[in-house]
């Protein structure tokens, strides 16, 4: 362990606090963080596919194309 012992008390290294302290277990909420963002990615991907198929279904592909951004 590279905790340092300190007034008869572990602390963690700076910046990387261990599950079970305040702040600790950062990186797994980056990891569930990180997930969630694959997901809404995923499902923004998948409405992006059905919107075009549905333009092109109704002939709606140039109806955005003089829409600025």
């Amino acid at each position: 362990m590279n905790y340092r012992q300190q007034q008869g008390q572990f602390y963690p290294p700076p910046g990387f606090p261990p599950p079970g302290y305040p702040g600790g277990g950062t990186e797994q909420r980056l990891e569930r963080l990180e997930r969630q963002v694959n997901r809404f990615n995923r499902q923004l991907d998948r409405l992006d596919r059905r919107v075009q198929r549905l333009e092109r279904r109704f002939g709606m592909t140039d109806y955005y194309s003089d829409m600025s951004y």
